[in-house]
Parts: structure tokens; C-alpha cells; sequence
């Protein structure tokens, strides 16, 4: 009996330490297959999947949220805006990168680009589409409205027919690795878009080399079919440029055309100061791919009579400024999600809202 105790004792030891041993196995990113996080359909009704899922009202974050997506993986910044002095390049749209050095101001300092980019624009129309309504039959009457250029879905898709538009698809983050290798090939647009808010832990959350090494494996040579890139769009606050200044830190070599941001808050002026920081900083044409007048701090909403003096301000900006190149307004969906509903461009008929036609004439 007592050698029988022994040993069960001893294969009970032996269980628990094939445990220990047996740890999980950790991924990597860029490998792990999470094709059941997030796989969008040919016949694009998927497309509407990719609508925004906001945080509350009020809370911290505040951030677009167009589909969920658990992060990869995790880091810590390690660097600093006040590092980051980008060398003068030879081309007008590659940005060379130089070999940082500490400084003890907190704010960029780059060398301006010794030439002017040329701004591309679809027929000098410079409003966008952010459309997550796959093939509704409304897109018709979006897209004849006279400023209106471009669209883009939060994805690799398109719908079936953009009207005549510049359709622009995205590499939202790495759940849409395969579908964008297989979708974007040459002829299939003009316009390829970055990561979405890469600074947020709820958006496409990764580092800045992580998101370097995503543009230069599957956005960088697009550029020799033609493509103009445009930049991962991050979230205006000091982490969106934190990150964006770190991505061009990583990324030498890269060939960027221009910068894309996402803006929500409640003063034009802001939103203002902000692009032109962005583009007095890397000196490329600026594309805003999400904006609203939204306050996610906390205080109250704007009126409907002040999103209209909102839209205005930032309309005659966005009109009357040679290097802002695109403007997405966000709200054209039926669920806002959080957002201030006064900022709504889509009506319960789904014609557009009397602030659509401020924006898209």
C-alpha cells in the first residue's frame, strides 16, 4: 500500500511539472492567424461591419473605433518628439530620415523638404466619403454632389460601383493583411491609406516599428504601380504625434505622400493649428480621413447651430488651403455611436443632412 501511495505521488509530481513546462507559446503579430477576428466578404455587406464602435460619451479615449481588434501586441514609447530631426530628402515625396539625437525640447524640429510636393487631387475635388454602407443605393446621390472626390470603406473593399470617385482602400491594421495583398494590385485604385489610429490600444495599437514595418512590406512598393500612399492616420493629441514621429524615425527609406490625421473636438481653430503643425513638420500635402465637432473630455456637446459654424470654418480652411488635399467628415451612417448627432451628414430617408451639403456642396 505504501509504495503504491509512492507512486501515485510521483505521477501526480510529474503531471504538474509537464505543466509548467507546457507554458503558453507566445505568437508572433504579424503571423498569428486571426482571420475569425476579422474577414470581410467579397459581395462587400461586410463593409457595413466596419461602422464605428465609439467609446462613451465622456470617456478618456474618445477614438474611432470602425471595427474591433484586440491588440497584437504591447509596448512602451521610448522615444521623443523632441528626438526626431528629419534630413532635408532630394525627392519631393521621399522622406530620409535622420539619425536622432536628444534634445531637451519637447516639441518636432525637422528640416522642411528642399522642394514642394505637388498636391494630387481628384479633379480639384477635396471632400471624401467615409462610407460604411457597402453597396446602399444612396452612394449614387453622395457621390454626384460637386465636392465630393474621393470614398473609402475602414477596409480593402470598395463598393461594386463608387461612381466615378477615387476610391481609396485601407490597411486598417493586421486582421486585413490578406484581403489587402489580394485586393490592392495595380489598376485596382490610386490611393492606398495607413493604419487606423495605430496610437490606440482599441484602434490598430502598434509601435511605430511595427507600423514601419507593415508600410515597408506592404504599402511601400506600391509605390512603383502607381499608388500614392498616404500616411497611418493617428489621433491629434500628443500621442498621435508621438507615434507618427517615431514611425518616421523606424521607417528610412519610406515614401510617403502625404499625412493623414483623425481630429474630434469642439474648436475649428484647433483643428487648424493641428494640420498646419503636421504639415510645417513633415512638409507634405494633409489629408483628414475622420473629423468631427465632438468633445470626448467630458464637457457639453455643440449645438446644431455650432457643428454649422464648426463645418464652416474648417470648410473655407480645407477650400482655400493649397496643401490640405482631403477632408473625410465623419457621420455618414445612420448610428453615430457616441457621436454628437448634430454632426449627422446621413437623414433618416438617407438623403443628405443640410450639414452634408455645407461640406459636399
Amino acid at each position: 500500500m505504501a509504495a503504491l501511495k509512492l507512486f501515485n505521488l510521483l505521477a501526480l509530481a510529474s503531471v504538474v511539472l509537464l505543466a509548467l513546462v507546457s507554458g503558453p507559446t507566445p505568437a508572433n503579430a504579424l503571423t498569428t492567424d486571426r482571420s475569425h477576428v476579422a474577414r470581410y466578404a467579397r459581395d462587400h455587406a461586410a463593409i457595413a461591419a466596419a461602422k464605428r464602435k465609439r467609446d462613451t460619451p465622456g470617456s478618456a479615449s474618445g477614438q474611432c473605433k470602425p471595427k474591433p481588434t484586440t491588440a497584437p501586441t504591447s509596448w512602451s514609447s521610448s522615444y521623443s518628439v523632441g528626438a526626431y530631426t528629419p534630413a532635408p530628402s532630394s525627392s519631393s515625396t521621399t522622406y530620409v530620415l535622420a539619425t536622432p539625437t536628444p534634445t531637451p525640447t519637447p516639441t518636432p524640429t525637422p528640416t522642411p523638404a528642399s522642394t514642394t510636393t505637388t498636391t494630387t487631387t481628384s479633379g480639384g475635388k477635396k471632400w471624401g466619403l467615409g462610407w460604411a454602407n457597402g453597396d446602399a443605393s444612396y452612394l449614387s446621390t453622395f457621390a454626384a454632389r460637386p465636392n465630393v472626390g474621393f470614398l473609402y470603406t475602414w477596409s480593402p473593399y470598395l463598393p461594386s460601383d463608387i461612381h466615378g470617385l477615387e476610391g481609396v482602400p485601407m490597411l486598417w491594421g493586421y486582421d486585413q493583411i490578406s484581403d489587402f495583398q489580394s485586393l490592392v494590385v495595380p489598376g485596382y485604385a490610386k490611393y492606398v491609406l495607413g493604419m487606423n489610429e495605430p496610437n490606440e490600444p482599441s484602434q490598430s495599437n502598434m509601435s511605430p516599428g511595427d507600423g514601419a514595418s507593415l508600410w515597408q512590406q506592404y504599402i511601400n512598393p506600391l509605390r512603383n504601380s502607381g499608388y500614392y500612399l498616404v500616411s497611418p492616420a493617428c489621433t491629434n493629441d500628443q500621442a498621435g504625434l508621438d507615434w507618427m514621429a517615431g514611425f518616421f524615425q523606424a521607417c528610412s527609406g519610406c515614401h510617403v505622400d502625404a499625412i493623414a490625421f483623425h481630429f474630434y473636438g469642439t474648436n475649428a481653430q484647433d483643428f487648424i493649428t493641428y494640420a498646419t503643425q503636421l504639415h510645417n513638420t513633415y512638409n507634405l500635402p494633409i489629408w483628414v480621413t475622420e473629423f468631427a465637432d465632438q468633445s470626448f473630455s467630458g464637457g457639453a456637446q455643440a449645438s446644431q447651430d455650432e457643428v454649422y459654424a464648426f463645418a464652416a470654418t474648417i470648410a473655407n480652411f480645407v477650400d482655400s488651403t493649397s496643401w490640405f488635399e482631403v477632408a473625410f467628415p465623419f457621420g455618414l451612417m445612420s448610428d453615430l455611436q457616441g457621436v454628437n448627432t448634430a454632426n449627422s451628414l446621413l437623414s433618416s430617408d438617407d438623403t443628405p443632412t443640410s450639414l452634408a451639403y455645407d461640406y459636399f456642396g
